[in-house]
């Protein structure tokens, strides 16, 4: 029983990191890969973060029987630091949702020649079907997705490295790569947290949570590892791209970029479902509407925030979310 437990919270874990911005490239540009093989340091460094974080966060919710994200922020960070951070946490959900929407869009947009508000209506509508099973949907969809999120990643990270004639390490640039490990750690463990205190029926015990937290920590180092190499391997082909993964699989076949735009849909929608269920969950708790009311409210604003765009939402938003989740937390 807790080996299936355990594997299903991994594959949750790695469905609620392993975004747009993750699958895409995106992120490895925005706080990495600038910094040449110091970049790849980072990488390392913010996984072991992650997932010794995510074991920490899920071990406190079983020792401490807590049931809830606001329990949980109650207990760590005492009342007033915790409905701060509170508060913090539920824009910042939102913020994820409505990228991961726009994210669809983009990929309408740059692989089919489709709309940019086809993709996000689209997407909104498969995550409002989620919502509708709370959380059995949002675990289910997390356990059947996440492997094919791993087998794909490697599949093109792989073949990209393998393919290249330029060196991995070709940009030797050093700068302050260990900030921007902490600041993509600390946003991307904003909604892992809000998800994560929210499964008491899923980690029963400390062992599910201790291994659960570093098996899924292990799955995104392994994906973000091959994903650096490869991006570092093709950088010619990248940069300025808003799914830089998906121009690099241009250059290797349709075959190829058909596959990847599934990959990326694929990761696209899980952390969208997810999110969306998470900000199901905190504001069920603080507004006063009916579930089916919440949820439709939930989709609509995302379409609407959605148009901001996907990658200035991940370049800005959630560089300022991180700094600010570091900020707080350190006082």
């Amino acid at each position: 029983m807790d080996k299936t437990k355990i594997i299903k919270t991994a594959c949750v874990y790695t469905g609620i990191i392993f975004g747009a911005g993750f699958a895409s490239g995106q992120e490895h540009l925005t706080f990495f890969l600038r910094y040449g093989h110091w970049g790849v340091a980072g990488i390392i460094a913010a996984r072991m973060l992650i997932a010794l974080c995510g074991w920490a966060v899920m071990d406190i919710c079983v020792r401490r029987k807590i049931k809830d994200y606001r329990e949980f922020m109650a207990a760590v960070f005492g009342r007033r630091l915790g409905t701060v951070l509170d508060i913090i946490t539920g824009t910042f959900i939102f913020v994820i949702f409505s990228a991961m929407l726009a994210a669809t869009g983009a990929l309408g947009n740059e692989a089919l020649g489709l709309p940019f508000s086809w993709g996000v209506i689209f997407a909104a509508v498969l995550c409002f079907a989620v919502l509708l099973f709370d959380l059995r949907g949002m675990v289910q969809i997390n356990t059947i997705i996440s492997p094919i999120l791993v087998v794909g990643a490697l599949t093109l990270g792989l073949y990209a490295i393998f393919g290249s004639t330029q060196p991995a390490f070709a940009r030797q640039i050093v700068d302050n790569w260990p900030t921007s490990a902490m600041v993509y750690a600390s946003y991307n463990l904003i909604p892992a947290v809000a998800v994560l205190a929210a499964m008491p029926n899923l980690v029963t015990t400390r062992k599910v949570a201790k291994y659960g937290g570093l098996l899924g920590g292990f799955f995104l180092g392994i994906i973000g590892m091959v994903l650096a190499f490869a991006l570092l391997s093709n950088m010619r082909f990248v940069e300025g791209m808003q799914l830089p993964m998906l121009a690099l699989a241009q250059n290797y076949g349709h075959l190829l970029v058909n596959f990847y735009i599934i990959i990326l849909f694929l990761a696209i929608f899980t952390t969208a479902a997810t999110n969306a269920f998470s900000l199901a969950q905190w504001l069920a708790a603080r507004v006063r509407l009916s579930g089916m009311k919440l949820k439709i409210v939930i989709v609509v604003l995302g379409i609407v925030a959605a148009h901001v765009g996907f990658s200035n939402i991940v370049t800005h938003a959630y560089s300022f979310f991180g700094f600010l989740d570091c900020l707080l937390c350190s006082q």
